[in-house]
């Protein structure tokens, strides 16, 4: 037993290399079974055959790991990419854009008539600069407390005349330009919107923009019934988040199922602004975004009829695309990973890039300029009980922040700045505008525009506007004051009455209402131009599939890999190397209990023909071992066993060098193949010399490994 102790590394060593030739001879992968199969001749090139094969196996290896190792940084530096998901995306899935309409006018010169100042033009100009404009052109400074209360003090003041004259006090903080710009009842004329026709809204949405003042339209919104909610509610002020949130997709294509709007820019009523043009700014945004006017508005001009055909594009980003990648990996928010404090959800706005770069300005004017923005009521109510509103040359500074809005884009989010991303869905709106003019002189008067700016001009006669309207247009309230007590329009149709003495060729109340509508008339139509909208889709660049897929094709490529390779890898590791080891307690009790049952070779083994007269097993006449179903191992005269039970194999513990199994008729163990007299003798008389129960060490030089044909585990 000890002696077979000493020799079990072979042993196991042996299994090992056996083990690993039959992986090679039963392993689907290409060129494996070349680097153990056996030569059909002896001499160099059967061992260049399998150094050939060992080292293409191995730079098949090599490559393998190389491509597969670049291929996993292309997946792991992947992100993101924008593919087109689909032309034909239905316009039940578009939302039909708000409108925008600013008056290139902020500061009319109505305002200053109400205050009594219409000629005052020094505290005209004062007044435009430290509370509207700012000191343009200069660079701005900290204005000492004297100075800066001065102001706030002459701006409270005229805020409050201004509200006496209207029966109203000053309860918060306001910006005068809520005050100065074009009302937006006094613009607008008429809309049309799905075959229904507005004169007036019951509520108009004055809304502060980085622009001015101006007036928000969504035609999807029943004003009338959000007036009624709010009535009930007890509310000073409709809760617009809550409305806005509800605004359903859904549109139509072709200008019959647009939005037709038609403006009177007060062109008359122009004063001081920055603008050196007259006519309306324009935009059309997502109802739940801030729009930056400066950057999206363009100009309408009047006496214009306007076709804006609208575009819809809509970004989606994929869910797989969400699960795996962290918004800075996939460059956009979603709802709920971020949340701006100027622009809360709650009034009406949702994070969107355009609103996150407004709320980046907004929060440096608040940090450098040291005051609020007057005209951000809708969201910066917090901001406005903290700082005062911006004027002087805290305005000048406000402005020019404003100016350079998109040079900021970090917004403080949970107490850090937090970098300004695209929405990872949105709808972005591509338009085209088409102009011609308006309105046509020949045809006005059979229209109904013409009553209804009629009766708009009569009004204005009767107002504050009439001195401005006066200047522009000398007599136009001299000559439209008959119609006070006349019919002249009939359900809207035009009816010039005998008391004008008005003819075919000349009536000069037509006439300066032609003139006054081709000054100041502005008609847009807003309408979806194809009956589809494209969509884009932000996905993962590379899936974790086509990493997979890759990954197999180049395993493939290179060393003919699957699947079922792996299988084999892991079965053969399994089995192969670590049952040896397992065994190896079992197999040596079992070499134990078989040498102590082992007898020794006699006479009828040499009778039977089992053995050979030097104790080795006898062949048949075919060259195979003879088997005998009934034999019993015996033991030979150097400790080794004859043969295995029911086996049909020579077998010994060891394999001597020395050319074969020494017998008990041998010499001595010693190798020799020549039969002795003296155990010839012993043998006849059914002995054999004496013998140990366990193995011995037969006498042999180093031990060697050769592969056999094939082994099957």
């Amino acid at each position: 037993m000890v002696h077979y102790l000493i020799k079990m590394p072979f042993a196991y060593m042996k299994e090992i290399m056996e083990n690993f030739q039959a992986f090679c001879n039963q392993t689907s992968l290409h060129g494996w079974q070349y680097i153990t199969q056996k030569p059909e001749n002896n001499g160099f090139w059967a061992g260049f055959k399998h150094v050939f094969w060992s080292v293409i196996v191995c730079v098949a290896m090599g490559c393998a790991a190389i491509f597969l190792y670049t291929n996993t940084i292309d997946f792991m530096n992947a992100t993101v990419v924008t593919t087109v998901d689909t032309m034909t995306v239905p316009l039940s899935e578009v939302f039909f854009p708000s409108v925008l309409v600013c008056n290139i006018n902020q500061v009319r010169k109505s305002f200053f008539s109400e205050l009594g100042i219409y000629d005052n033009e020094t505290f005209i100009r004062q007044v435009y600069t430290d509370f509207i404009l700012g000191k343009s052109n200069q660079t701005y400074e900290v204005e000492n407390y004297q100075a800066s209360a001065r102001k706030r003090a002459v701006h409270e003041q005229i805020m409050k005349e201004y509200l006496a004259k209207h029966n109203e006090t000053l309860e918060t903080k306001q910006s005068i330009t809520w005050f100065t710009h074009q009302q937006c009842h006094d613009m607008h004329v008429l809309s049309k919107w799905n075959g229904t026709k507005t004169y007036s809204f019951e509520i108009e949405r004055e809304f502060g923009t980085d622009y001015g003042i101006c007036c928000w339209y969504t035609p999807q919104l029943n004003f009338t019934e959000i007036k009624v909610k709010s009535e009930e509610d007890g509310l000073e002020e409709p809760h617009w988040g809550e409305w806005f949130m509800n605004v359903t997709k859904g549109a139509k294509t072709g200008k019959d199922n647009g939005y037709t709007m038609l403006f009177d820019i007060e062109s008359f009523d122009y004063s001081y602004y920055d603008e050196g043009s007259e006519g309306l700014k324009l935009a059309l945004v997502h109802h739940l975004d801030m729009p930056i006017m400066r950057q999206k508005g363009f100009h309408i001009a009047p006496g214009t009829e306007n076709q804006i055909a609208v575009t819809p594009t809509l970004m989606y980003t994929s869910d797989e695309a969400l699960r795996r990648f962290s918004a800075e990996q996939r460059d956009c928010y979603t709802e709920d990973e971020i949340a701006l404090r100027y622009l809360p959800h709650e009034h009406g706005y949702r994070y969107e890039m355009s609103n996150c770069l407004f709320e980046a300005a907004f929060e440096n004017i608040l940090s450098k300029c040291k005051c609020a923005p007057g005209f951000h009521t809708i969201g910066g109510e917090t901001a406005m009980e903290e700082y005062e509103i911006c004027m002087g040359a805290n305005l000048t500074c406000m402005n020019d922040h404003l100016n350079r809005m998109g040079e900021f884009d970090h917004v403080d989010y949970k107490g850090k700045k937090v970098k300004c991303r695209s929405s990872c869905e949105d709808q972005v709106n591509s338009l085209f505008v088409t102009t011609s003019n308006y309105p046509n002189r020949k045809t006005l008067v059979y229209r109904e525009e013409f009553c209804i700016i009629t009766r708009r001009l009569l009004d204005k006669c009767m107002s504050y506007k009439k001195e401005p309207l006066e200047h522009q247009y000398p007599s136009i309230c001299t000559l439209l004051q008959p119609l006070r007590s006349l019919e002249f329009c009939v359900d809207n149709v035009w009816r010039p009455p005998k008391e004008l003495n008005c003819t075919s060729q000349n009536c000069p109340v037509t006439d300066v209402i032609l003139d006054y509508a081709k000054d100041n008339l502005v008609m847009f139509n807003i309408f979806i131009k194809d009956p589809y909208a494209k969509r884009f889709m932000k996905d993962e660049k590379i899936t974790k599939t086509a990493y997979i897929a890759n990954s197999g094709g180049l395993l493939g490529l290179c060393m003919g890999f699957s699947l079922v390779s792996a299988a084999e890898i892991l079965y053969h590791c399994m089995f192969g190397l670590f049952s040896p080891l397992c065994c190896r307690k079992k197999r040596v009790r079992d070499y134990k209990n078989q040498a102590v049952k082992l007898r020794s070779c006699s006479r009828e083994d040499l009778e039977k023909g089992i053995l050979t007269s030097n104790g080795t097993r006898r062949k048949d006449e075919y060259g195979g071992l003879i088997q005998n179903p009934h034999e019993t191992a015996c033991q030979l005269h150097n400790g080794s066993t004859s043969m295995n039970h029911h086996s049909g194999n020579e077998s010994s513990f060891f394999r001597s060098s020395g050319g074969g199994v020494s017998g008990c008729l041998g010499g001595g163990g010693g190798g020799s193949n020549s039969i002795d007299s003296t155990y010839q003798a012993e043998l006849r008389n059914g002995n054999c010399p004496a013998h140990s129960y366990y193995p011995r060490l037969p006498k042999q030089d180093s031990t060697t490994f050769t592969f056999s044909e094939e082994r099957v585990i």
